[in-house]
């Protein structure tokens, strides 16, 4: 016994701590917002309820014949009267009601924009972040401009039924049990239906995610130009809409699960409102009720019927929000393991030692290999250092612990001798401008795509075209209709696309803009032509500034350059020193450099 009520005792305080966090968003919208909500929501109540006490008098001033026909004018305008303004008081509520939810709405969908931009690097490698991801999304996008609505309609019926109850008390109170069963009834009903829908929306987000993934191949322009050359239109198609197809068809045997059991209701409320009818019937004929008192209940049972129905609705509704912002409040209650801000010791003074990693080891969530195993390398300020190796063999894991994108399970990495675990991730971050092998192309202008890595650093204007001139993006972006202002992507009016070697100019010059103290580039000359390469590498030390940098190419000749080489082969440094050191080794490099230098001997 014990072991069933802690579970369910434990749902009961997790369903009130997620009720409570619910009711708390209320607390992002303005305090003039939530008085003017409740304000008139208490005037439209009042009006509606004095306009049926107004039909209740007009009905006794004609069943006792006394009335003139100017006294029913007068009735008739009080009860038109309080009726137009009882609609007015709900369309001007529902307008705030609205401005209040989207004040919230806003509010938790920036909440989850931060989370995921602050979330770990590593919950990218997990499908189960991009299922809480989905999740949140579900709730995020339009629940809690709706949870607002949905509460405050909750409010608004249940406390008009309140004041219908009162009056049905004061005329005969033996209608009020038919009303709160048939009430209860209908709830029932309502909150089983939609913990089902929402236990298989949840069981069915993957399937959901892989209906999204077919539609996203099929309209997004990066995968254009494959689809169409491949011809895979109607396999994509086919895809999506046997996914589709199959969702449909578990949807809809809840919904018409839920159409039955709506059918049985509402023939077990009819039932209930046709003996509530006949007893006052019965009254009215024992005169123990007057006609007014007939029309009244009649009246009060109609408005009841519609309060109910929308308050059943509105609760059901917050049931379900509850059952979804769960989601999204268990994805922004995820705190990422390298912390900004915070309690961080100062960055630490410069020296000549720079960055270096020692024994460095990393595997990616879920995998069992060793991505980087026992990994020591030194990027020693204002020298240029090289990483050669195979594909796979871990040289971008390498970037990405080194810029802390990651934290390695085994060794340490410092800067300056200080552990940057130590140090806040954001500000250590800063002393890295990199260019990554896939880097973002971002839909806007020349001058945006070079400044977004340096937002907010002084002197932009004349930093980013000394890096748009030492990379050769000067000449692109000076080529286009409105020069740096050009906006980089057909997606939107006068915009134009680069080549591959173009954007990797751009993106060349975005990596060096900041003013960083070392540089790290990921093949940063793949897509560009031999002379543009040697452009960028001519007097290549004096470009950086004093800078160190750390470029990885699978071009011997930009390799050959450097002032010290680390060779790296599945996950492990196998070889280090400079070109003459490597090529006397007779190694990897050496053997590299040779395959190389064939195709060029042919």
């Amino acid at each position: 016994m014990t072991a069933p009520f802690s579970s369910k005792f434990g749902k009961l305080t997790r369903s009130f701590a997620v009720w409570g966090k619910v009711l708390a968003l209320l607390r992002y919208s303005s305090r003039r917002l939530g008085v003017q909500v409740f304000a008139l929501t208490f005037l439209e109540i009042a009006l509606t309820v004095g306009a049926l006490f107004a039909v209740k008098s007009a009905v006794e001033t004609l069943s006792v014949s006394t009335g003139t026909p100017g006294n029913m004018v007068l009735h008739l305008a009080l009860i038109l009267g309080l009726f137009l303004a009882s609609r007015v008081a709900q369309a001007v509520g529902n307008y705030y009601r609205a401005a209040q939810g989207y004040v919230v709405s806003d509010y938790v969908n920036q909440a989850i924009q931060e989370r995921a931009v602050a979330a770990d690097l590593s919950f990218y490698d997990s499908a189960l972040y991009h299922d809480s991801l989905e999740r949140a999304r579900q709730a995020g996008a339009g629940r809690p401009a709706q949870v607002t609505a949905n509460a405050l309609n909750a409010f608004r019926s249940g406390l008009m039924l309140a004041a219908i109850a009162v009056i049905i008390i004061t005329i005969e109170w033996l209608l009020l049990p038919f009303s709160l069963v048939a009430v209860a009834l209908v709830l029932l009903v309502q909150l089983r239906f939609t913990r089902e829908r929402f236990e298989m929306q949840r069981a069915l987000v993957q399937k959901e995610r892989g209906a999204l993934y077919a539609d996203y191949l099929m309209t997004a322009e990066p995968f254009a130009k494959e689809i169409r050359l491949w011809d895979m239109g109607a396999f994509l198609r086919d895809l999506y809409m046997k996914l589709r197809m199959s969702l449909r068809k578990d949807y809809l045997a809840v919904e018409w699960r839920k159409s039955k059991a709506e059918v049985g209701i509402a023939i077990v409320g009819t039932a209930l409102f046709c003996a509530a009818a006949a007893a006052v019937v019965w009254r009215l004929d024992a005169g123990q009720a007057t006609i007014s008192d007939l029309v009244i209940l009649v009246l009060l049972l109609l408005r009841a019927e519609i309060a109910g129905r929308d308050f059943v609705s509105s609760v059901s509704r917050l049931h379900d929000d509850r059952l979804f912002l769960t989601q999204m409040f268990d994805f922004l209650d995820l705190q990422p393991v390298i912390q900004r801000g915070g309690d961080h010791k100062p960055m630490p003074t410069p020296t000549d030692a720079g960055v270096v990693l020692e024994n460095v080891s990393f595997r990616y969530p879920a995998s069992d290999r060793l991505a980087l195993d026992s990994v020591s390398l030194q990027l020693k300020s204002g020298r240029f250092t090289a990483l050669v190796g195979g594909n796979g063999s871990g040289k971008t894991t390498l970037i990405k612990l080194l810029c802390r994108l990651y934290d390695p399970q085994d060794g340490r990495i410092t800067l300056y001798g200080q552990d940057i675990r130590d140090l806040d991730p954001i500000r250590y971050r800063q002393e890295f401008s990199v260019i990554f092998q896939d880097f973002v192309q971002f839909a806007f202008s020349g001058r945006d795509n070079l400044i977004v890595s340096g937002l907010g650093a002084p002197g932009q204007e004349e930093q980013m075209l000394r890096a748009a001139k030492m990379t050769g993006a000067d000449d692109v972006l000076q080529a286009l209709p409105k020069g740096y202002d050009t906006i980089l992507s057909r997606m939107f009016d006068d915009g134009v696309e680069l080549s591959g070697g173009q954007w990797q100019k751009v993106a060349l010059a975005r990596s060096v803009f900041p003013k960083s103290s070392f540089v790290v580039l990921d093949e940063p000359t793949s897509a560009i032509d031999p002379n543009a390469e040697a452009d960028l590498f001519d007097g290549f030390r004096d470009k950086l500034d004093g800078r160190g940098a750390l470029v990885i190419s699978h071009r011997l000749s930009t390799i050959r350059m450097a002032d010290y080489t680390y060779v790296l082969d599945e996950g492990r440094i196998v070889e280090e020193g400079t070109h003459e050191e490597l090529i006397a080794k007779n190694g990897h490099y050496a053997g590299m450099f040779e395959r190389q230098g064939r195709g060029y001997r042919r």
